[in-house]
């Protein structure tokens, strides 16, 4: 059942990003390596394996399996589960404009490239942070359907919150990208539920162990 594995871990990738979201816009703070672990994915075009794409380690995406799994077994069922699912909608229709958009696809891959090389060279956060969240507005806000955040107003009109949502947003659409490459869809949610929460479930009780 690698399909499931892959599966489950790309949704954590995509609930890793949104929750992060969230605590940005509602405390201006996240869990830093949660953080740099969702931006460095966007830098992976060509990856060797799946879990190159999240720092070739599982324990990665603990946060994100959390959430996965708290929201499939309905567990949080509150406001902030609400708002989650709409920011992963959200993000899913940004996903399926942008993939029909060739001009789009190309012009993102070759700039990611280059922002990529000059990460690689420094390994300025800051400034990775800062040309993630411009790349993401000037191509995949001018798809539309932009994403409305949530939140407290002195945090949302923060400059370097802003970016930084921006970049989680990208990642989230990253993730759901890979999602889709490995066999996901919507429907999958309803008819194989029960195996995806079986799978996150045992992935965290094994990364829970192994610390």
């Amino acid at each position: 059942m690698k399909k499931i594995h892959l599966i489950t871990l790309s949704l954590a990738g995509i609930c890793q990003s949104a929750h992060l979201v969230q605590q940005l816009a509602y405390s201006g703070k996240c869990d830093s390596n949660a953080f740099s672990i969702c931006l460095k994915s966007i830098l992976e075009i060509n990856p060797t394996s799946f879990i190159a794409i999240y720092g070739n380690h599982e324990k990665n995406l603990i946060i994100g399996l959390e959430i996965l799994l708290s929201t499939l077994t309905f567990s949080s069922f509150s406001y902030s589960y609400i708002e989650l699912i709409k920011y992963i909608s959200n993000m899913m229709i940004i996903e399926k404009k942008l993939k029909k958009s060739r001009t789009a696809i190309y012009s993102l891959k070759n700039k990611i490239s280059v922002i990529s090389s000059e990460y690689y060279l420094n390994y300025n956060i800051k400034n990775l942070t800062r040309k993630l969240g411009e790349l993401y507005l000037e191509i995949i806000s001018s798809l539309g359907s932009r994403i409305v955040i949530k939140g407290i107003k002195d945090f949302l009109q923060d400059h370097q919150i802003q970016e930084k949502i921006r970049c989680l947003l990208f990642s989230g659409i990253r993730a759901i990208v890979l999602w889709k490459q490995y066999g996901g869809n919507q429907l999958q949610l309803i008819y194989f539920r029960y195996f995806i929460i079986k799978k996150a479930k045992k992935i965290l009780h094994h990364l829970k162990d192994a610390t």
